[in-house]
């Protein structure tokens, strides 16, 4: 599976990285080229969130999902290393991931070991990017203002791991839409759904049509054959 961590300017600098930029097709947009989760394909947009005091302040990386816009408050001490937050992004994906499909009771205590297997075998090709999709700006800035009023209400400079994922579990169940759709979604069902297709195989009790028994269902569009394939199911005799 490809998976793309795309950064703000803010995280580069804070991280001192030199990134590439995501390549664009017509020469435009450049830095701001918008991000896609697909079936086989995942990408994060992450952010940097500086607060306390001015002279010594706190960060706390906002990574959000394309897809799901699923988002998780990453917080650190002091600045990681690139290798440090791509494995603190991955494992909190996976360990809040696995988590969702317990509590949702689509798989089973005893199932959990297999989950985890293929979670931690799928091979990925990660690429880091410095790009901002401005289509994910409005929700990660909605993040980010719950953020700050959670730290006004605990009158604190900085929010611990555990508060962080709790305010991030409260984010996730609300409902959001993209752009001008009028569907509602919430997050943690679509990053549910995601993980059950992704590392599930083989788990599912239910059927689905167009999926293998045993398997979840896909939650994206199929992908699109080139014009030089046949497409039996469109062939007519």
């Amino acid at each position: 599976m490809d998976i793309t961590i795309s950064v703000s300017n803010a995280v580069a600098r804070w991280l001192s990285l030199s990134l590439p930029r995501l390549p664009s097709a017509d020469g435009k947009r450049i830095g701001t080229q918008a991000l896609t989760t697909n079936f086989n394909q995942l990408a994060w947009q992450c952010h940097l969130l500086e607060h306390g005091p001015a002279s010594n302040p706190y960060h706390t990386v906002v990574a959000m999902e394309a897809y799901s816009r699923y988002v998780m408050f990453l917080p650190f001490a002091t600045p990681p290393s690139q290798a440090e937050l791509e494995q603190t992004l991955l494992e909190r994906w996976g360990n809040e991931a696995l988590h969702l499909a317990i509590e949702s009771g689509a798989i089973t205590d005893n199932e959990l070991p297999l989950m985890v297997d293929n979670f931690s075998h799928q091979h990925n090709d990660i690429l880091w990017v410095n790009n901002y999709d401005a289509s994910i700006n409005g929700h990660i800035s909605d993040a980010r203002a719950w953020f700050m009023q959670a730290l006004i209400d605990e009158d604190r400079h900085y929010l611990d791991g555990d508060t962080c994922y709790g305010l991030a579990r409260h984010i996730n169940q609300l409902y959001k839409k993209v752009g001008g759709s009028k569907g509602r979604f919430r997050p943690i069902v679509r990053l549910l759904d995601d993980a059950l297709f992704r590392f599930g195989s083989g788990l599912s009790v239910n059927a689905y049509p167009n999926t293998k028994v045993g398997d979840f269902p896909c939650p994206y569009p199929a992908p699109k054959l080139p014009s030089n394939v046949v497409n039996f199911s469109d062939y007519k005799k």
